[in-house]
């Protein structure tokens, strides 16, 4: 009898080791943080660029392996716990999405929350600017022109400067020739310019994003543009 257990046991002993062995050599690496077993998590990350104010769907959105304690701060984990939420700036293609940079569920107001407290959001339809239309993205920032018709000439007023651009509006409007650009200005100036939007011809101009400088409104007509050229080709008086 004692025979017959003695293969037993010695089989029982080298299964115990080569048990023992796998144990410790997966989980003291863990430990002490070497070795190269890395724990791996998931966070989401945004597939493909995104403007801010955009509610996020389950299509713009990924999960995407990351090494452990290299997420960032706040970096949300599921894409169910960002669907539906509203981006709150603008996130390039594979950006880990924190929960800084999106509204919280259960707030109200959703996309409007991108506005700041004392501003607005204002929606123009600028004429004849295709070519800065397709340039601008949020963030952007323009000059504003109003431009008018009347028996005594045209008139252009430069009414606003350094707006910043919300949203550039969507690929079928400006592909129809009728651009939609959302803009954000104070109260005050949301109402100029709705009033120009509906009687006036809107145009917008680009600025560098780092330019600041502001010179007030300017007025001109299509007479002084002739006036000026005048004035800069007049002969100069002889000398007595």
């Amino acid at each position: 009898m004692k025979r017959n257990l003695a293969p037993l046991l010695g089989v029982a002993f080298v299964a115990a080791l080569i048990a023992t062995g796998f144990f410790y050599g997966l989980l003291i690496p863990r430990l002490r943080g070497g070795g190269e077993s890395v724990d791996q998590s998931r966070v989401v990350v945004v597939a493909r660029e995104a403007d801010r104010g955009v509610r996020l769907t389950a299509q713009n959105l990924e999960l995407a392996p990351v090494a452990a304690g290299k997420a960032p701060e706040g970096a949300i984990r599921t894409v169910e716990e960002a669907v539906g939420l509203t981006l709150l700036e603008r996130a390039s293609a594979r950006q880990v999405l924190t929960s800084a940079m999106v509204t919280s569920h259960g707030l109200a107001g959703g996309t409007a929350r991108v506005i700041p407290a004392g501003m607005r959001a204002v929606t123009v339809h600028p004429k004849d600017s295709t070519g800065v239309v397709a340039m601008l993205q949020s963030g952007s920032r323009v000059d504003i022109q109003v431009l008018s018709a009347s028996t005594a000439g045209a008139r252009l007023v430069r009414v606003l400067e350094n707006v910043e651009v919300l949203n550039a509006g969507s690929q079928d409007a400006f592909r129809s020739g009728r651009p939609v650009v959302t803009l954000m200005v104070s109260p005050r100036d949301a109402d100029r310019l709705s009033l120009a939007d509906a009687s006036l011809n809107i145009r917008l101009v680009l600025r560098n994003p780092e330019d600041a400088a502001t010179d007030g409104p300017v007025s001109i007509t299509a007479n002084s543009l002739y006036e000026n050229r005048a004035a800069a080709t007049a002969p100069r008086p002889a000398n007595d």
